[in-house]
């Protein structure tokens, strides 16, 4: 059974999620509890988590805010995530394990269960399956370094919202692209897996600011 805290929390994360607090919404503790018809103890414990999990940043004096970040700060993060994942994908396969070849092959498996992704619930299993994939790949890198940069930059809640930004082809893309990333670092071919994760990258890239560009239309 759920705590009041557990149960805010899902509430909440859900919220992020789907853009009801789109970015830079700001919760306060005591309309979040009127709406949930709890106490605002379990809100600030679910508020934490979220802060600690890059859901929103808690602003000493001034409240919670749903996470944003700017075009200029994504633009480096994708620029950043495919030199340095494109590292590790090297690396991995230089001495891949069958233990994190399983793993891989299991968040695959658990992305493409998901598929066509038609709601949000589905967008969300992908997403997670994203996450445990790339997380995976870091840990067989062994290049602990690399690692901790790639855990700053990979934000969960930031993978999410571009990932319902995917259409069917984009997402079927991604998850072949993990397949592949998957075959090239089991063949110890570093060159290969490096590639295919640079243009996995990018590739998001490529969705974020075409999406970001059609906002901008949008507003105008």
């Amino acid at each position: 059974m759920t705590t009041a805290w557990e149960q805010a929390y899902l509430a909440l994360r859900r919220r992020l999620a789907d853009g009801t607090f789109p970015p830079g919404a700001h919760l306060r503790e005591e309309d979040l509890a009127t709406q949930l018809g709890v106490s605002r103890t379990p809100i600030r414990e679910a508020l934490r988590r979220l802060d600690a999990e890059g859901w929103l940043r808690v602003v000493p004096n001034q409240g919670a805010f749903a996470a944003e970040w700017s075009l200029p700060e994504m633009i480096e993060i994708f620029d950043l995530r495919a030199m340095l994942e494109a590292h590790a994908a090297e690396h991995a396969a230089m001495a891949p394990t069958p233990q994190g070849l399983a793993a891989l092959r299991a968040a695959c498996e658990a992305g493409e269960a998901a598929m066509p992704g038609a709601d949000l619930a589905a967008v969300e299993q992908i997403s997670e399956a994203n996450v445990r994939f790339h997380q995976t790949l870091w840990d067989m890198s062994g290049q602990h370094r690399t690692r901790a940069s790639l855990i700053s930059l990979a934000v969960p809640p930031m993978i999410l919202r571009n990932f319902r930004k995917f259409d069917q082809a984009n997402l079927h893309r991604s998850l072949a692209q993990h397949r592949e990333m998957t075959e090239a670092i089991a063949a110890r071919n570093p060159s290969w897996a490096g590639a295919v994760m640079r243009a996995h990258v990018q590739a998001g890239k490529a969705v974020f600011l075409e999406a970001a560009q059609e906002t901008g239309r949008e507003a105008a």
